[in-house]
């Protein structure tokens, strides 16, 4: 056999295998027509889930976003009733970032209206989500050991007070407030070696009235 009638035959084998392979794959489709009708529903469905999935998660933030401008205006205008409402629905309706910055915010509202229960189980709940939410953990302790302060639970107050203390950067202002606080805590907790620690602490980088408080604390004290 010549080199061109081996290329001839070899391209006739390639054409009858290609029709032979065509033949089948329709013949099997025939048989098998309801399994390639079903398949490609389920194929269609599978993609339409998947794009309902995505609309509706970004129809979601959307309204979230919505909800927490409005608590937040709420909050600003001192309804905080209506504001606590508003971040309900949040935490309610939606889930992640939002939420967890809708709970925060609800204890906020929940402690500056002295239910303090309430304040400390959202503060509790934010705080389960900090690992992944952590913007507003300190202050999410701030609150929390006023809630204990106001259910008269000094011993833990003073606690969860010295642990904000350990979160706040030195250089952030609320910090010497909270040690001050974390003082009187331990004071009325009759915790006197750790509340001094505080006091000393105010003392040595507080200014104005705040170290003045703070010396006479810790000179009382002693």
């Amino acid at each position: 056999m010549t080199t061109t009638t081996a290329r001839r035959a070899k391209k006739h084998i390639n054409e009858d295998q290609l029709v032979s392979t065509t033949f089948r794959l329709t013949e099997w489709a025939q048989s098998h027509f309801n399994q390639v009708i079903i398949g490609v529903v389920v194929l269609v469905a599978v993609v339409a889930v998947v794009v309902f999935v995505a609309n509706t998660r970004e129809s979601s933030a959307r309204a979230a976003e919505r909800e927490m401008g409005t608590g937040l205006t709420l909050m600003q205008q001192g309804d905080l009733a209506a504001a606590q409402g508003s971040f309900k629905q949040i935490v309610e309706r939606h889930g992640g970032a939002q939420a967890a910055a809708a709970r925060f915010f609800k204890a906020e509202c929940e402690l500056h209206q002295n239910n303090y229960r309430e304040a400390l189980e959202d503060y509790d709940a934010y705080l389960g989500t900090v690992g992944s939410y952590p913007l507003f953990e300190a202050s999410a302790l701030v609150g929390k050991a006023l809630a204990l302060e106001g259910l008269e639970n000094f011993p833990e107050a003073a606690k969860t007070m010295a642990a904000a203390v350990d979160k706040l950067d030195a250089k952030d202002p609320r910090r010497l407030d909270s040690a001050y606080l974390a003082g009187e805590f331990y004071q009325r907790a009759g915790q006197t070696t750790e509340a001094a620690k505080y006091f000393d602490m105010v003392a040595k980088d507080g200014t104005g009235d705040l170290r003045a408080r703070a010396n006479v604390a810790a000179e009382l004290l002693k």
